[in-house]
């Protein structure tokens, strides 16, 4: 009896370790669905910059890892906004993780990265590199305040 009832509970522990990683899996595919139109990683980088000589748009470049709860919070409540998919429009954007290999890192570096979120707006020719600040209690149009204002000056 003893010996059923531990393989029950371990049974019903081990369907709710597995809903739990399914849970999971779904949220961080989910997040990256909401930022699909972005170029990524250092590929993304560099076609984003043959983009910007035709289009002469900005480049949106949004530094993130997968551990950081800070840019996880700022995806999930500015940069996967319906009001930020509509500032996208503006500008050419590309998303980072410089853990994910030599080059992401290089990249980061030649931008002075050190800490996660980092959201950096690049002018159409490369001269002005203009921060934006990525605190958590920002809402959406806050955000894009703050990337117009940037753009503007």
């Amino acid at each position: 009896m003893a010996l059923h009832r531990s393989r029950t509970i371990i049974s019903i522990a081990v369907i709710l370790a597995a809903i739990a990683l399914m849970a999971f899996q779904l949220s961080r595919f989910t997040l990256d669905a909401s930022l699909r139109q972005w170029h990524t990683g250092a590929e993304g980088y560099k076609s984003a910059l043959a983009l910007q000589k035709s289009s002469f748009k900005p480049i949106a470049l949004f530094f993130h890892t997968d551990w950081c709860s800070s840019c996880k919070k700022l995806r999930e409540t500015v940069l996967a906004s319906p009001e930020f998919d509509e500032y996208l429009k503006n500008v050419i954007p590309v998303k980072i993780n410089p853990e994910s290999g030599l080059k992401e890192r290089q990249i980061a570096d030649s931008y002075g990265v050190t800490g996660y979120p980092t959201f950096l707006l690049i002018d159409f020719n490369s001269q002005k590199v203009t921060r934006i600040r990525t605190s958590q209690n920002l809402t959406p149009q806050q955000f894009i305040e703050q990337c117009n204002a940037a753009q503007q000056s």
